[in-house]
């Protein structure tokens, strides 16, 4: 019994951070986030432009 509760929490747990990385972040993020702290990939800059009007 205690071994189905902790296999159904770690599966659970699972099925939640995949979910939250499909729906919020999205599995290219992720990618890329993963390649940079590898040091397979250097960080892009963005940089913004607000016009002064």
């Amino acid at each position: 019994m205690k071994r189905k509760v902790m296999i159904g929490a770690l599966v659970w747990a699972l099925l939640l951070t995949v979910a939250h990385i499909q729906l919020n972040v999205g599995w290219k993020a992720l990618s890329d986030e993963a390649q940079v702290r590898l040091g397979q990939k250097r960080r892009e800059l963005t940089v913004g432009f607000l016009p002064v009007t």
